[in-house]
């Protein structure tokens, strides 16, 4: 595995730097917005809950401006990244955080002729369609300083890697997160964004049911501001990219390499060779 630490004085390096963050009114993304806030960035935050949002604008008062965001709807998020736009300028990073984990796939419920209804997929909505639509707005914000080094981080999960359930869409979602993170790693360098993605183990926020925490015990788990400080990693190490870090007790572990290094191991030695000949030629 390979390990990765954030120093105190690298968060420095976010003064002046511009931050747009969904789902940044609660939980891990109001950690992030504290830690970058505290350190000197400007914060543009989007989040469905109004009144929390509102709350933490009135409390850090200045540097920050805040949008009520439906990470779901591609018009909110176009104008969260247009009244950011137009009240700070450059926008240098991106950190999509929204994210729900309601869902009841095998809960039946019919219409008022007896046939089942579809289920609902709000959470494919928030957990991956929002991502996507972040993304689409981040590079098209992007385009219009690309001599500026920019920087994508999306918010996966544990559930990106473990089976998850009863979170059966949850976990569908987040691993269309860390997917959606693979196919853009080769290709936004060329416009020179780095992207990359956090995938938090346990962490104690109120989207935890006591039970669950109960169960958990004695193995590791992050607050909130563990998890911000791997969001905010990419943005003061600029050069990295690609990378999927997975949050445990606050050690930021990323996947990607060992995965890659050991394709032979799990592919076999001939169909790994033939796969990178493969993609090799199609990123001719």
């Amino acid at each position: 595995m390979s390990e990765y630490t954030l120093e105190e004085h690298q968060l420095r390096n976010l003064k002046g730097r511009t931050i747009l963050i969904t789902g940044a009114a609660t939980g891990i993304g109001h950690a992030t917005v504290k830690l970058a806030h505290e350190n000197g960035a400007n914060i543009i935050v989007g989040d469905y809950n109004k009144t929390e949002g509102a709350k933490l604008a009135a409390e850090l008062k200045e540097r920050i401006l805040f949008r009520k965001t439906d990470v779901s709807s591609f018009d909110d998020v176009l104008e969260l990244f247009h009244a950011g736009y137009q009240h700070f300028g450059i926008i240098h990073a991106v950190i999509s955080n929204a994210g729900m984990n309601q869902e009841d796939l095998f809960n039946d419920e019919y219409n008022e002729s007896g046939k089942l209804r579809a289920p609902s997929l709000s959470s494919i909505d928030v957990n991956l369609r929002g991502p996507i639509y972040v993304v689409k707005c981040a590079v098209h914000y992007f385009s219009k300083w690309p001599e500026v080094n920019c920087q994508i981080v999306l918010t996966a999960s544990a559930a990106s890697y473990l089976d998850t359930p009863p979170l059966y869409l949850y976990c569908a979602a987040k691993t269309g997160v860390l997917g959606l993170m693979r196919a853009l790693r080769s290709q936004l360098p060329k416009r020179n964004i780095t992207t990359n993605v956090v995938a938090p183990w346990m962490t104690l926020t109120s989207m935890l049911i006591p039970s669950i925490i109960e169960a958990w015990g004695e193995l590791p788990t992050n607050q909130p501001v563990g998890v911000a400080r791997a969001l905010l990693l990419p943005l003061v190490q600029t050069d990295i990219n690609g990378k999927a870090f997975f949050v445990a007790g606050h050690r930021i572990v990323d996947f990607e390499d060992k995965l890659v290094e050991t394709q032979p191991l799990w592919m076999g030695e001939q169909l790994a060779s033939d796969i990178d000949e493969g993609q090799r030629r199609l990123a001719c």
